[in-house]
């Protein structure tokens, strides 16, 4: 239920019609409240048709309508300039950076205040009437209207400033990063039960054999897609529950064929229909990555950007250099927490869930290999990752960390030393020796 939730949370924070809607209902609710205050004492509040400039039937109806008329016709115009950004975006920065202008609460807000004021607008006109036996103008609903068309004034000034800030590169990649700075807070360090140490139970060697049909149950996937999310407690739940031992052999973020194996249980004599059905249903799949579960996807979208700066049509180190320092940033964080033990165990101790996890290695993978491939032959851009291997090894508690980024440091100075002139070379393989003398000297 958890992940059902969150994923329709996700889909309901990218969507353009949401908040629209909600304020919509909001303007309908308004506009009964301010009728019925007009009912109740509008009619002994005459100073208030001096501040609208309104005590007719016709002049109300005239103001509203050219309140209406005119939300409409910028609410169009709003829409259309958002269509716009989100194709030249598309085109200059990639579709992966789509997601992020869908979640904009700035845009949203903005049609959304339009389209409450546009129909909040019809809503009094109706209300208006005036003939020879019987005249009802709605002074405090109109002076709301005016109030409205005040606030959307405010509001196009505030979308139009936005809207020039959004497309910004700087801005894209400062938000993209601070999603992924959120990500890490959420998935590390992971909870799936209760992490301890492993005990002499849980030793690969007194598991059981995941491979052998015989002694497990492989759970195969419905459907094809991404996997969006895994309901974790759920998951813990059923194992303790029918005190079984999961092996959970996937991530979120990979794309899964219909009838490929989900996890496998073990004792296999537990496994029915029921229980099948069960574990199937607490994981969410879709057609595309999503970042709730999905660290890697988040790493993607920044590094999808810095191989498009550093692209001969775009041509852009400067842009692949920003990229470079937060990517950096979101690593040297990463080293700093607590990587989740595969090992997961319930309340009483017992070893319930064998789970995949995401390592400092695949991220690292992620992020850089691509940039690494296309940007070796820009010094500055070689110069860059050389500074940001170099930190994350000063960073590095375990050793095997520290072999893949001192392997990843020889293997750009050795892809990128023969593209660069003897000016930019005799810089690069400085920094290069320095970096090679720390190898030696630091502990």
């Amino acid at each position: 239920m958890k992940n059902q939730i969150l994923t329709l949370r996700d889909k309901l924070s990218a969507s353009y019609w949401f908040i629209p809607t909600v304020m919509a209902i909001l303007a309908v609710v308004l506009s009964i409240m301010t009728i019925k205050l007009d009912e109740g004492i509008g009619r002994d509040i005459r100073w208030i048709a001096g501040l609208v400039y309104v005590d007719s039937p016709e002049g109300a109806r005239a103001v509203l309508s050219t309140v209406a008329s005119s939300m409409i016709t910028v609410a169009g115009t709003v829409f259309s300039l958002t269509m716009v950004v989100l194709s030249l975006t598309s085109q200059q920065y990639g579709p992966l950076v789509l997601s992020h202008f869908m979640r904009d609460r700035g845009n949203q807000l903005v049609l959304g205040i339009f389209t409450a004021t546009f129909l909040y607008c019809l809503l009094i006109l109706r209300t208006i009437h005036g003939v020879e036996s019987s005249n009802f103008v709605p002074h405090i609903s109109v002076l709301t209207g005016l109030g409205l068309s005040i606030a959307s004034l405010a509001v196009l000034i505030y979308f139009i400033h936005h809207v020039s800030q959004s497309i910004q590169a700087p801005k894209i990649i400062a938000r993209i990063s601070n999603d992924l700075s959120d990500s890490i807070d959420d998935l590390f360090p992971d909870s799936l039960g209760k992490e301890l140490t492993p005990t002499p139970k849980a030793h690969p060697q007194n598991l059981p054999n995941w491979k052998n049909d015989d002694e497990t149950e492989a759970i195969p996937t419905t459907q094809s897609g991404y996997l969006q999310m895994v309901d974790d407690d759920t998951l813990l739940n059923i194992a303790q529950k029918h005190k079984l031992l999961i092996n959970l052999d996937v991530l979120p973020g990979q794309f899964l064929y219909r009838k490929q194996t989900l996890v496998r249980v073990f004792p296999k004599q537990q496994v029915n229909d029921e229980l099948r059905d069960e574990i199937q249903d607490i994981f969410i799949f879709g057609s595309q990555r999503t970042r709730t579960q999905d660290i890697e996807f988040t790493i993607t979208q920044l590094s999808a950007l810095a191989v498009r700066a550093l692209s001969l049509g775009i041509n852009d180190p400067f842009t692949a250099i920003m990229v470079i320092d937060h990517l950096g940033e979101a690593l040297c964080t990463l080293l700093d927490r607590q990587s989740p033990s595969i090992f997961r165990y319930d309340e009483e101790d017992e070893l319930r869930v064998i789970a995949s996890t995401v390592t400092f290695e695949m991220v690292f993978h992620t992020a850089f290999d691509q940039i690494r491939h296309y940007g070796f032959a820009d010094p500055k851009v070689a110069i860059r990752l050389l500074q940001v291997f170099k930190a994350l090894w000063e960073r590095a508690d375990s050793q095997t960390d520290r072999d893949l980024l001192q392997t990843s440091i020889v293997t750009l100075y050795a892809e990128s030393q023969p593209r660069l002139t003897s000016s930019e070379d005799q810089r690069f393989s400085q920094m290069y020796q320095d970096i090679v003398r720390d190898f030696q000297t630091l502990p």
